[in-house]
């Protein structure tokens, strides 16, 4: 059909299904986060996982001008999907890996 346009979406670890062009963008800025703010990168793993996570000092701010976080310091439930199936541990021990499930892929 003239003037639309499809995007290849992928199937996540999760079970999610997420835009592939919003997937890869969205792990550079968890590359780039890792290695400029390890803390950084916690903090938003940790409100992935617990809505009423308390993130600490500025680092919400820093989030959200990453657009990781929504101004409500909330992920969008995509960014939310992306950072759960990509990153994995605790602490220190945090490391982060391919989303997509490869057992779903063609």
């Amino acid at each position: 059909m003239k003037g639309r346009c499809s995007m290849t979406t992928v199937v996540l670890k999760n079970g999610a299904t997420e835009v592939l062009p919003l997937v890869n963008v969205t792990m550079v800025s968890l590359n780039s986060l890792l290695g400029s703010s390890p803390m950084g990168l916690y903090e938003l793993l940790e409100k992935c996982r617990n809505k009423d996570h308390k993130i600490f000092g500025n680092l919400g701010d820093d989030l959200i001008d990453l657009a990781l976080l929504q101004d409500n310091g909330q992920p969008h439930g995509s960014i939310k999907n992306i950072v759960l199936s990509a990153v994995s541990g605790e602490g220190l021990g945090m490391v982060i890996g391919n989303p997509i499930d490869k057992k779903t892929e063609r």
